[in-house]
């Protein structure tokens, strides 16, 4: 009983003294809290969006690209590259390449016949990934500089918000508020440009393809 009564000592202890892991999803859309400064409010909720809609656009480029891998048997890690080789060797067309023009890419198929149901979907596809791409690459710049406007103004934010309120329940209601704010406002900041660094790349490996040289 007491080697019982110990080791329930020990688990309790356990649980108090160790922080609990932090369950959000570090790829977690941006959901701004209300900070009752309108100035403010806004600055946030446009960050929020920003980050959402090219989060949003991150994910849907990962997923069109698996979606053309697994369509030519391919594992979900290979490489547009790989998607390619896989594309030629499946449909015998004169000719089946990439074509780009700025941010945009499509699949060209030059046939006397008609274009099989599989290739056409692949590329719709491709005019979909070269969608999402563009709108991960779009708004990177912006997105940084809205964000770093923020944080470096982080005591004086904090200071509008202090003085914004006379309760001191709710001032600390919203000085809670706005530092969740801040913290995924970072976030955001560390995980746009790994979204924008593999956007480039997928452009680059584009470039690449359809024979383009920097």
């Amino acid at each position: 009983m007491v080697s019982l009564n110990l080791l329930m000592l020990v688990i309790m202890d356990y649980f108090f003294l160790v922080p609990a892991p932090d369950t959000r999803q570090k790829t977690g859309s941006f959901s701004a809290r209300h900070v009752d400064v309108t100035d403010l409010d806004l600055r946030f909720k446009d960050v929020a969006e920003t980050f959402n809609k090219q989060q949003e656009n991150y994910k849907q480029m990962k997923e069109m690209l698996q979606r053309i891998s697994h369509r030519y048997q391919l594992s979900t890690n290979d490489s547009l590259s790989q998607c390619m080789k896989k594309i030629k060797e499946k449909h015998d067309q004169p000719y089946i390449g990439l074509e780009v023009k700025g941010y945009d890419f499509t699949l060209v198929v030059r046939s006397e016949a008609e274009i099989p149901d599989g290739l056409k979907r692949t590329q719709e596809d491709i005019t979909e990934l070269s969608k999402y791409a563009k709108g991960v690459m779009s708004v990177g710049t912006k997105l940084q500089e809205m964000i770093d406007s923020l944080l470096q103004a982080e005591e004086g934010i904090t200071r509008q918000v202090e003085e914004a309120q006379s309760s001191h329940q709710e001032r600390k209601r919203l000085v809670d508020n706005l530092k969740e704010n801040l913290r995924e406002a970072k976030r955001a900041k560390e995980l746009s440009p790994t979204y924008r660094n593999e956007a480039g790349d997928l452009l680059k490996e584009v470039a690449k393809l359809s024979g383009i040289t920097p």
